[in-house]
């Protein structure tokens, strides 16, 4: 319409819109990207094709010299296609790890760690508790201000099965030669499986 001659005020009138938009021409954009170390950023992907992004930036630096930033190195790994795909860790759940058959005490344990509020004079502490599945008692706990899995507030059972998650506490060398000192037999739930430590999740949940 405003090539045939109409007023571009008429015109943007008409169509109810702004009439800035009648002198809007689109422009090629430009980029200021430093395309400088594209091709070492590739051949470093070449010598190290398991590294992601942020290990190819370190290898740059620390090799090379070239210091580079990380989100100028994942934009030219996902231009050449060089983005290392993540390893997901499938693991098969077993159905006997659901269900919990005990006869008697002091027969499966089962313990976890959790943060909770222990007042203002304290803060956020960190909790670790032992229950007895048959009983439904706790048989052992321990508070600290840092997360640590290697006190079992004075557990102690020689035929006694601990069933833990996979957190760093519980499968940390410390915490197993703890296991072994107090002859208890350790058992781990699978991976993203919180039923597998049923009895320890839900007495925090009420707990808290």
């Amino acid at each position: 319409m405003v090539e045939q001659g109409y007023p571009r005020k008429l015109v943007a009138g008409v169509l109810a819109i702004s009439r800035s938009s009648l002198y809007y021409r689109k422009r090629p954009r430009g980029s200021r990207a430093d395309r400088r170390w594209d091709s070492q950023l590739v051949a470093a992907c070449g010598i190290k094709p398991a590294y992601g992004n942020r290990r190819v930036a370190w290898w740059l630096k620390r090799k090379e010299g070239v210091i580079v930033n990380r989100k100028r190195v994942l934009r030219v790994m996902r231009e050449q296609g060089l983005l290392v795909p993540s390893r997901r860790l499938r693991v098969r759940r077993r159905k006997e790890w659901d269900r919990v058959e005990v006869s008697r005490p002091n027969q499966i344990w089962q313990a976890d760690l959790t943060k909770i509020w222990a007042g203002s004079s304290v803060g956020w502490a960190y909790l670790v508790s032992v229950i007895d599945c048959y009983t439904r008692e706790i048989v052992g706990w321990d508070i600290e201000s840092l997360p640590d899995g290697g006190s079992l507030g004075g557990c102690r059972g020689v035929g006694v099965t601990l069933t833990t998650d996979n957190g760093t506490q519980f499968t940390s060398s410390r915490f197993i030669e703890t296991l072994n000192r107090l002859g208890i037999t350790h058992r781990r739930t699978a991976y993203h499986h919180p039923e597998g430590n049923s009895y320890i999740e839900r007495f925090h949940r009420s707990l808290k």
